[in-house]
């Protein structure tokens, strides 16, 4: 569908339309400067990293989960075949 992800330092996210460049959406509730935000899987789930070590997990623009374990922050995450999260 064209849909663009940023991620900022102003602890949000910012969705974009790829086809006409409006902002369609602003996912907000990060603890602190967001890394990177990705966007992979078959059902548009959202994956942020943030300094604090988490990573936060976002589907239809609602923060549906945390990922902890890191003692610093986050810069990158992979996923598997067909999107699944490893």
């Amino acid at each position: 569908d064209g849909t663009v992800y940023s991620a900022g330092v102003d602890s949000s996210i910012r969705v974009w339309s790829g086809i006409d460049g409006s902002s369609l959406r602003v996912l907000e509730g990060h603890p602190g400067e967001i890394v990177f935000a990705l966007a992979i899987t078959a059902d548009d789930t959202l994956f942020s990293g943030v300094h604090d070590g988490t990573i936060r997990v976002w589907s239809d623009g609602e923060h549906v989960g945390t990922l902890t374990g890191h003692t610093h922050y986050v810069v990158a995450l992979a996923l598997g075949t067909l999107g699944k999260l490893y």
